[in-house]
């Protein structure tokens, strides 16, 4: 008893060596995952733009706030939180959020205790900036992972100038 008829085996033998429609099929098996790389690249790429202006933002507020110099017409807090505005505002206008807190100390010994002002403080005050910057996800490959926002956070601590 024979499996396949002399006339099958021939075609099959043709078809294995047929290579057209061949880059067809391999587009078809690489092409989606090429592209879910391209897609993560930009969304990391897009986070780290997020997480480098967290941080200058933080920077920023903190030297506006170091000098204890009053501007003449807003108050320090004020001015370091406009100047957060202004720099994250694009994330909020994205659909984020910020969250700004910061918190005087009278001195280092005092840090992470229940004996602070929610302001800049004055001469020679221990404050802490905590900016906090939730977006949704870019590309919504985060979203494959269960990560429905992305949250990007600095904190930073400085000594007013005496």
């Amino acid at each position: 008893m024979r499996a396949i008829s002399p006339a099958a085996g021939r075609l099959f033998r043709r078809l294995a060596r047929d290579e057209r429609g061949l880059s067809a099929i391999e587009f078809a098996l690489v092409g989606p995952v090429v592209f879910i790389l391209i897609l993560a690249t930009v969304e990391v790429a897009l986070d780290m733009i997020v997480d480098a202006s967290v941080q200058f933002a933080a920077q920023q507020a903190s030297r506006a706030g170091l000098t204890t110099v009053v501007p003449s017409n807003v108050t320090r807090d004020a001015q370091a939180r406009q100047i957060i505005n202004d720099i994250l505002g694009g994330w909020k206008r994205m659909g984020g959020t910020v969250d700004i807190a910061t918190r005087a100390y009278t001195t280092y010994n005092d840090l992470g205790s229940n004996n602070y002002q929610q302001s800049m403080g004055g001469f020679g005050d221990v404050v802490t900036y905590n900016i906090t910057v939730t977006i949704p996800t870019f590309s919504g490959i985060p979203k494959l992972f269960g990560f429905e926002t992305l949250t990007f956070q600095r904190n930073y601590l400085v000594q007013n100038e005496k």
